[in-house]
This record gives C-alpha cells, sequence and structure tokens, in this order.
C-alpha cells in the first residue's frame, strides 16, 4: 500500500509540473491535495496500517473462536459416544472400551488442528486476494487519474480555436541587403479553389486515398488513430498517422507550424490536439465540404507549391476543374509525400504512387478496374506541362527558409514573416549566370557545382550557388553536399594549428622525402616525386601532401581539434569527446587522425562550412558563424528575432596573418585554382580528393580518376568557396586527374566578387626577417651571403632568428706567415684552421637533424660537393701589392705553401688569403708579409708542355682531351693559370667545351692550340688531331 502511494504521489506531481508550463493555476489546484498528501503522508499511512491489523484481529478473533468452539463440541460429542456405546455394548470388556475412548480423545484434536490450518491457508488466500485487488484497484485509479490528466493537459495546451488561422495568412516577404523585396513565400503560390470547382475524380481519389471514412466520422477515425499512436510508441515509424483530413487541415493551420516533428511524445500529443479540435471545433463549425475545400487549398504539393489550383498549372497546364483522372490520382497521390512523388524529378516513384491510387479508387467503388487500367496506360511524361518553378533566387531562398525552420521551428511558407537577408544581387546573378551555363560552358548536364560566399567582417552569406538544373526544394550543393575536402584541409588541420601552437613560420622547413603515416601506410604527393627540403610557404603553395602529414604529425591532435572546432568544423579527440558523432549508416566517425592532414574526413564538409573556416583567416583570427538572414518580424504578432552573431576569437592574428601571406603566395606563385584576379588581393588554397584504386576498378574507371575538385578562395572582403564534382560517380560520370574545368568555373564565379586593393596590414605580433636559405634552425645572412640564398619570410614576434649564419662568413685569415729562401725563390708557408662550418664532423652533426629527415646523409653529401664544386674548395690566394696599393692575384694553391719568385731585386709585399676559388666575396682580409730580393733570384719564366701526345688518332665524337702542364720558375702552376683553346678558328675558355666542339667535328684532320698565361707572359703549343 505504502508504494501505491508512493507511486500516486510521484506520477501526479510529475504530471502536475508537466502541466505547470501551460497553466499555473491548474497546477496550483492540483498541488494543494498534493500538500496535504505530503505532509499528513504519515498519518494516512498509519491510518491505513491500523485498519490493516484491525481486519488481521478480527480474522484472528474469528479463527479462535471458531477452533474453541469445535474443540469443545467434539469433546462433548465424545462423552455422548462413549456412554451410549456402553448401554448398547455392555458385553465387551473392559479394553475395548478403553482402546475406543483413547482412540475417540486422539482423534477429536486433530480434526481441530486440520480445520485451524485449512482456515488459516483459506485466510491467506484471501489475503493475497486482497493485495491483487488492490494493486489492480490502484492502477486503475492510476491509469484514470493520469488519462484525465492527460486530457486535461491536452486541453490547456491546445492554443484557442482561431477560425482566421484556417484563412491564407499574409505572404512572407523576404528582403535583400538593401532592404528591397526579392522574393514572397506562401500566398504567392496558393491559388485558393472552391469547393464546387472540384472535379468529382479528385475528390474520390483524395477520399480513397487519405480518409475513406471522411464523410461518416465526426472528426476523428478512432480505431485507425489508437492503433496507429500504439505503434508510434513501439518505435515503428513508418506506422503512419491515421489523421483523418479534418485532423490534417487542423494540423497544417493550428498545430504544426514547422516541419520538424522529431519527438515522438511531442508527435503524439499533437496528434491528441490535432483530435481535440477536430472533433469539438472544426467538426461542429464546418460541414464536410467547407472542410474538403479548406485541406485542398492549404497543402504542399511540391517545392513551394501550395493548392491544388497552383498545382495543377503547375503540373498539367490547366485549372483544377479541367483534371482527367491520371491527373487527379497523381495529385491526390503527392499529398503523402510531395517532394518524393515530384513527377518532374521522379517520374517514377510519382507512377507508382498514382497506380497506387487508382487501386484504392477501385477497392472504394469510385472506379471500375477497367477505368483504373486506361489511366494507368497514359505515362507520366505525357501529362506534364514542362513547367521549372525555379525562380531567379531560389537556391539563397532554400537556404534562408532552412535558417528560418532551424533556428525558429517556424516555417517561413506557413507562418507569415518579414525575413530580412543579406543577399548581395549583383553577386547572386553573376552566380546564377555562371550555373545556368550563360557564362559558362559547361562538361555536360551532370556535372554539379556548389558556390558560397560569405561577407568574413560579418559571417553573413551573399550569393549561394545551389546547384545546377535544380527546383525549389532540391539537394543544395552548397550547403548540404558533404564531400572531402582535400588539400583545402591543410590550412586548417596542418598548418593553422602549427602557426597557432608550435609557432611555425612561413620559412618552417619540412623534407618532401618518402614518408609513411605512423601506422605505416605509405603517403605520396599528387604527382609521384619529391622536391626535398622546402620552406611551408613553398610546401602549401604547391599543394605537397608529405610536409603537410609531417607538418600534422607535430601538433598536439588536441590542439588540431581545438584549432578546427573553433572554426565551425566538428571533429572529436575520443569518443568521450562532447562532439563525437557516428554515421550509422556506414559505421564512419569524426575522430581525428591523420588521414585529415590531407582531407580524408569521413564526414566530409560542405562549400559553407568551408567560406566560414577560411573566413577567419581573412578577418585576423575572428570565428562568426555564417548566416543569410539578419532578422526577422513575425507580421502577425510584431515580434521580431535578431539573426545577427558575436565574433569569437579563435586565433592569434599572427596565425591569421602568416596564412594569407602564404595562400596569397599561392596565388600568384604557386596552384591558383582560377582565383587570380589581377588588380585585386586574393589568397586560395585548392583541394583534390581522388578515387582508391579498388573503387577505381570496381566501378569500371580509369586509376587515378577524381571524385571532388575545390576551391576555397578569399580576400579582406569576401569568402569563396566552390565545390564542383558529380552527385555520384560512374564510368560515364567522373573527372579526370586535370582541375582545368573547375579552374574555368572559379574564374567565371570571381569576376563576381568585388575586387579590392585592400591588403592585410601586418600586426605588430609578426615581423618581417630576411634570412639565409638552407639554415635550420633559421639564421640570419652574413654580409657576405650570396644573394640567391637569402629569402623574407614571415615569423611569431619573438620566435624571429637573431643569430647570423656563419656558411658564408668571412673566411678566418691565415696565421704564422713565414718566408724563407729557397732553391728558385721564396718559400712561404703558413697555418690556417678551417671554420666549424666546413668541416666533416660539423656538417655531419647539422644534417643529422630530424628536418632533414630519412635523407641527412644525402644531404650532407650534397653540401660537401657544393663547397668543392658551386664555391670551389677552399684556396689560398697569393697576392702582391703594387706601387698604386691594390693587389693583384699572381697564384692560388691548396697547399699551406708557396714558393714565391720576384720578378726584380727589391721589397715585394706578399698577402696571403684563405678563399674559396669561385666565390670571393668571403675571402679573409689577408696576411702580409714583405720578402727582400737581392736580384739573385731571376725568374726563369714560363713553361708549358702536353699531357699525352702531339699527334693523335680518334675516332668520330669520343675525344677527351688531356690538356697541358703550366710550370712557373719550376713550380706548377697549371691549375692557376689561364688558359684558352683554339679549333678550327673558335676559341674555348675551358676543357669541356673544347671536347664538346671536338665530338661534333666531321671526320678529317684538325690542329688544337694551347694558349697559357700566367703573370703576364704566354705561351702556347700545338697538338693534332684526325677523326676517322
Amino acid at each position: 500500500m505504502n508504494i501505491i502511494i508512493a507511486l500516486l504521489f510521484i506520477i501526479i506531481t510529475i504530471l502536475s509540473i508537466i502541466v505547470f508550463k501551460v497553466k499555473g493555476l491548474f497546477t496550483l489546484l492540483i498541488s494543494i491535495p498534493l500538500v496535504i498528501m505530503y505532509y499528513k503522508a504519515s498519518d494516512i499511512i498509519k491510518l491505513l496500517k491500523k485498519k490493516e491489523r484491525e481486519k488481521n484481529d478480527n480474522v484472528n478473533l474469528s479463527e479462535r473462536k471458531e477452533v474453541e468452539f469445535v474443540s469443545s463440541r467434539d469433546r462433548k460429542k465424545g462423552v455422548k459416544v462413549e456412554k451410549k456405546e456402553k448401554k448398547t455394548k455392555s458385553n465387551n470388556n473392559e479394553s475395548k472400551s478403553k482402546s475406543k475412548k483413547k482412540i475417540k480423545v486422539n482423534i477429536k484434536p486433530t480434526r481441530s488442528r486440520d480445520n485451524r490450518e485449512k482456515k488459516k491457508s483459506i485466510g491467506d488466500k484471501k489475503g493475497i486476494g486482497k493485495k491483487a485487488l488492490t494493486i489492480i484497484l490502484g492502477l486503475a485509479i492510476f491509469g484514470v487519474f493520469a488519462a484525465m490528466a492527460f486530457m486535461i493537459y491536452i486541453v490547456i495546451s491546445t492554443g484557442n480555436f482561431d477560425p482566421e488561422a484556417l484563412k491564407n495568412q499574409d505572404q512572407t516577404v523576404v528582403y535583400d541587403k538593401n532592404g528591397n523585396i526579392f522574393a514572397t513565400l506562401g500566398a504567392e503560390k496558393r491559388e485558393s479553389v472552391e469547393y464546387d470547382e472540384l472535379p468529382q475524380v479528385l475528390i474520390d481519389a483524395l477520399i480513397a486515398t487519405e480518409d475513406s471514412r471522411f464523410y461518416e466520422h465526426n472528426g476523428v477515425d478512432m480505431a485507425r488513430f489508437l492503433k496507429a499512436t500504439a505503434l508510434n510508441l513501439m518505435g515503428k515509424d513508418d506506422a503512419g498517422g491515421a489523421s483523418t483530413l479534418t485532423m490534417q487541415t487542423v494540423k497544417n493551420n493550428l498545430t504544426k507550424k514547422d516541419s520538424k516533428e522529431n519527438n515522438k511524445i511531442k508527435k503524439i500529443i499533437r496528434k491528441f490536439q490535432d483530435v481535440y479540435l477536430s472533433v469539438f471545433f472544426m467538426e461542429k463549425k464546418y460541414s464536410k465540404n467547407e472542410i474538403l475545400e479548406m485541406y485542398v487549398n492549404d497543402s504542399c504539393l511540391g517545392g513551394r507549391i501550395y493548392g491544388v489550383g497552383e498545382a495543377s498549372k503547375y503540373y498539367f497546364g490547366k485549372t483544377v476543374s479541367e483534371l482527367s483522372l491520371p491527373e487527379a490520382s497523381l495529385l491526390a497521390g503527392m499529398y503523402q509525400a510531395p517532394n518524393k512523388y515530384d513527377p518532374y524529378k521522379h517520374p517514377e516513384a510519382a507512377e507508382k504512387r498514382r497506380n497506387t491510387v487508382l487501386t484504392l479508387m477501385v477497392r472504394h467503388g469510385y472506379i471500375t478496374e477497367e477505368e483504373k487500367n486506361m489511366a494507368t496506360d497514359v505515362s507520366i511524361e505525357s501529362m506534364l506541362a514542362g513547367g521549372s518553378g525555379l525562380g531567379e533566387y531560389e537556391g539563397y531562398l532554400d537556404t534562408v527558409i532552412q535558417e528560418v525552420k532551424d533556428k525558429t521551428g517556424d516555417d517561413p511558407s506557413l507562418v507569415s514573416m518579414k525575413i530580412y537577408t543579406a543577399l548581395d544581387r549583383s553577386i547572386q546573378d553573376g552566380i546564377n549566370k555562371v550555373l545556368s551555363g550563360e557564362d559558362h560552358t559547361w562538361a555536360d548536364d551532370s556535372v554539379q557545382a556548389g558556390i558560397a560566399i560569405t561577407n568574413v567582417n560579418d559571417g553573413t552569406i551573399v550569393a549561394i550557388g545551389a546547384g545546377r538544373n535544380r527546383t525549389a526544394g532540391d539537394w543544395n550543393y552548397a550547403t548540404q553536399a558533404l564531400r572531402q575536402p582535400g588539400s583545402t584541409a591543410k590550412p586548417i588541420f596542418d598548418y593553422g594549428p602549427g602557426f597557432e601552437y608550435n609557432d611555425f613560420s612561413t620559412y618552417t622547413l619540412f623534407n618532401d622525402e618518402p614518408w609513411t603515416y605512423t601506422n605505416g601506410p605509405e603517403i605520396g604527393n599528387w604527382d609521384g616525386s619529391y622536391q626535398g627540403l622546402i620552406t611551408l610557404r613553398q610546401a602549401l603553395s604547391v599543394s605537397r601532401n608529405i610536409p603537410a602529414l609531417k607538418a600534422f604529425q607535430q601538433v598536439d591532435k588536441k590542439n588540431i581539434v581545438t584549432f578546427v572546432n573553433g572554426l565551425g568544423i566538428d571533429v572529436a579527440y575520443s569518443t568521450k569527446s562532447e562532439n563525437y558523432k557516428k554515421n550509422k549508416n556506414n559505421g564512419s566517425d569524426n575522430l581525428i587522425n591523420e588521414a585529415y592532414s590531407i582531407g580524408g574526413m569521413s564526414y566530409g564538409v560542405t562549400p559553407l562550412d568551408m567560406a566560414e573556416a577560411y573566413a577567419a583567416f581573412a578577418n585576423g583570427g575572428y570565428h562568426i558563424e555564417t548566416h543569410a538572414v539578419t532578422k526577422i518580424e513575425y507580421r502577425s504578432s510584431g515580434k521580431t528575432v535578431d539573426f545577427s552573431v558575436d565574433k569569437e576569437k579563435t586565433m592569434a592574428d599572427s596565425t591569421a596573418y602568416l596564412m594569407n601571406n602564404v595562400l596569397q603566395y599561392a596565388v600568384e606563385h604557386g596552384f591558383n585554382g582560377g582565383a587570380r584576379v589581377y588588380g585585386s588581393t586574393v589568397a586560395a588554397k585548392t583541394g583534390t580528393s581522388n578515387l582508391s584504386d579498388d573503387v577505381c576498378r570496381a566501378k569500371g574507371i580509369p586509376i587515378g580518376a577524381v571524385n571532388d575538385l575545390w576551391t576555397v578562395a578569399y580576400t579582406p572582403e569576401y569568402s569563396v568557396a566552390l565545390w564542383y564534382g558529380y552527385e555520384k560517380v560512374d564510368k560515364n560520370h567522373y573527372l579526370g586527374g586535370a582541375s582545368a574545368p573547375k579552374d574555368a568555373v572559379m574564374r567565371s564565379v570571381m569576376k563576381y566578387v568585388p575586387k579590392t586593393t585592400k591588403t592585410w596590414e601586418m600586426p605588430s605580433s609578426v615581423v618581417a626577417v630576411t634570412v639565409e636559405k638552407e639554415t635550420w634552425p633559421a639564421k640570419l645572412p652574413s654580409e657576405y651571403t650570396p644573394d640567391d640564398m637569402k629569402i623574407t619570410e614571415y615569423f611569431k614576434k619573438g620566435t624571429q632568428p637573431t643569430e647570423i649564419s656563419e656558411r658564408y662568413a668571412k673566411l678566418p685569415d691565415v696565421t704564422n706567415l713565414k718566408s724563407s729562401k729557397t732553391i728558385g725563390g721564396y718559400k712561404l708557408t703558413w697555418n690556417w684552421k678551417k671554420p666549424d662550418v666546413l668541416d666533416d664532423s660539423y656538417l655531419s652533426k647539422y644534417f643529422s637533424q630530424s628536418v632533414f629527415g630519412k635523407q641527412s646523409g644525402s644531404y650532407l653529401q650534397s653540401r660537401i660537393n657544393y663547397n668543392n664544386n658551386t664555391l670551389g674548395g677552399i684556396v689560398f690566394g697569393i697576392y702582391v701589392k703594387n706601387n698604386s696599393g691594390s693587389l693583384e692575384r699572381i697564384a692560388f694553391t691548396t697547399d699551406n705553401e708557396y714558393v714565391y719568385v720576384p720578378s726584380d731585386a727589391g721589397t715585394s709585399h706578399v698577402i696571403v688569403k684563405a678563399e674559396y676559388k669561385s666565390f670571393k666575396s668571403n675571402a679573409s682580409n689577408g696576411t702580409e708579409i714583405s720578402v727582400k730580393s737581392d736580384g739573385s733570384i731571376i725568374s726563369s719564366g714560363l713553361s708549358i708542355s702536353l699531357k699525352g701526345k702531339s699527334e693523335l688518332e680518334i675516332p668520330k665524337a669520343d675525344y677527351s682531351d688531356s690538356g697541358v702542364t703550366a710550370t712557373y720558375n719550376g713550380k706548377d702552376v697549371t691549375t692557376s693559370a689561364n688558359i684558352t683553346y683554339e679549333v678550327n678558328g673558335n676559341t674555348y675558355n675551358s676543357k669541356s667545351d673544347l671536347d664538346t666542339a671536338i665530338n661534333r667535328l666531321d671526320t678529317g684532320k684538325y690542329s688544337i692550340k694551347y694558349i697559357v698565361t700566367y703573370r703576364g707572359e704566354t705561351d702556347n703549343l700545338i697538338r693534332t688531331i684526325t677523326i676517322k
């Protein structure tokens, strides 16, 4: 009993709370007895327990009295029997008499106990029965109570019956950004007809299909209604609603103002409200014909077509009174799902539904089987008038309507409003021209595009390209098509988080080399090649995949998720994340993983998502939720709803600027995706998502076929996202590897985006620094760094390099320079310490840094080769200072000694410099020594000799000259002397040029003249060759 009271109290309280949300007074009335019950609950329970004990005591007392009575009676009866037996059987002996007495005495108590147990068993059964009866009674009371409460709630929660609401309301008016009307909703697509204008075939078709007992019930078909309600509660969504035409009219005009009704309980409550209004108001106030007239005039019949009058003209090009049986049955079938059975979009589904209606008409006796067969023989295509229903701004209008529904729950086609939008007609008109083919030639009629253009500073949607060859209400490729973003994901998932959390700069180096995902699979670049060590700027501008993955792998995934979510794109760090979601159809989810680094997203994104995300870069780091509507005003109440949104700081201004700088560079020097507009500031990123080899094979299309092509571009004022591709890929509809068709669309689109010469102002948190290429960490160039090894890059303030690179720094001077007289001249000797940057062990350690990846050995060898070949290796230049003070180089040597031969007696000032043979800019200052000659050493002059034979026979095109040897004062000066070659009257300055020239000669005899010049002296030799 206590449990029943508690349950009743809890349930009634909950019902009261529910009702309180509607009518506080009713709750107050309910609450008074509940409060009394609550505070007096203990007394009530005690009273009930007392009554229960009294009942039990009475039962026990009755049982005791009954037992005592039975025992006393039996004892008396026993005595009488003994006396009787003594009189009638006096011949029996005493033992028998005693035995009989003993038996009688033993039997009597046993019978008494049996009676008591029997009575007790009966009492227990009665107690259980009473408890069961109490429970059943309690449940029944609760059921009645709950039903009464529910019905009272339905009555109170249902709004007042307003006959005016059944009439067609004022139009919803939609304004562009300048306050001019560009669309109206509701009445403009509604041409009301009277009942007398309806053809009988349409009435019969509607009754047979929608409500076969329409003329018999009083507003509700109770059997069908209760069955459908029960099935809906059991979770069977396809059970139907069993709504009558009266109930549907109530729903369309009074109880359901929005298109979303996902909560089953709310749906059932709404249906009971429909019943209440239908039975007690509609059916009492209006005739059946009037109700039917309302129904046919206020129902949607596809897109934004309302009522049979407008639908008859749109689909068949005739008035409703002229409808034939096939046409009437087609329209009657559309009431269930107008877009699903739209004959323009889905002729097969429409035909099947029409035939179902005709079958129902036969079943209910409205037409014969023969009439049905004649109607089904009429094709859908032959009935249609060819209307499109596509207005000038339908794509944008679809976006507006969906936004209003999502944010208010009201359908502007049903609820009269004034809707103020951000539509920029000049831009939208241009997009319409591109999509319609007026300003662009498309590859075929099936290829699609989704375009979203937003204002980066307030988040408003200024134009929408919802798709090609569409009608009102069709799939919106700009706002609904979730597609793989390809490389347009790289700024969002890789480099943006790197700028924000890891202090990336535009110079940050990545080694583009063979690489793998952390779990093993290989990743490649779009061209199958590798570019080696490149900067972030280069990697992003030409869309290298491997640097993107490396950037992703360097940033904490939690930070990546935070950054991406901050841009309005939903990804989750783990299954426990608040925004984790899973696709029930294919099992995919939005968990972050390394595939996201190059756009391999499970859910994908829409063009509007990408325009919104990139806008945060353009506006300095603020995320603003995109919205087409700025405000709405309800025409009936005057209530205004403001749709403006707040800016949310989602990244540092340094991150935004660095990204802008790189993506603007991409437009001007890398992949611009058709976004480049001369005379306008534009940043952009392209993207491509390829189909896997297995998918290509399964679909019978070439390996490497593309599924999605993207360009996302922005200026300091607008963000533009374009997706290009096919809705479904098959052997007849797929994209090749070339992005040219998409780029052409983007060029057409960008013509209508206002040009701007505004630039992104560099914030104080960013500094521009000229750095020396190939240094890591980045270093400043030295005074002597070649110009082609300098580059200006951008860094977050405080992370810029301050150390000067030593690679091209001035070389140190030789030390301990001495002179001593020797045979043939004066021997100069010196010491020199090689700088660390030229030491092999230093370079080996330098190139072991992780930035050089798996190719540190090849980078080390490349640097050594550069130093030895490009710069010429370290040599020591021997200079003599003339009378004017200028220096004349007389020789160079790789040794730490040199024999200097004075040209005459006297003092010579000799300078030794450490320098590169081919790069003199950073030569050491030079160490000077004075050499005093007494004239006893006289120069013997220049001498040259041929290497190899003086006469040669050689095969055609297979010659390599052996050269000459030059000496000066007995010392080999071949490498420092100037040697030229003459053949056939042509002069060549290098041995390689000489070999090339000879190998081009035809057969014959030729002479090679070697001309050697050193210290003002010249000598020559001749070699003769015969080419066979």
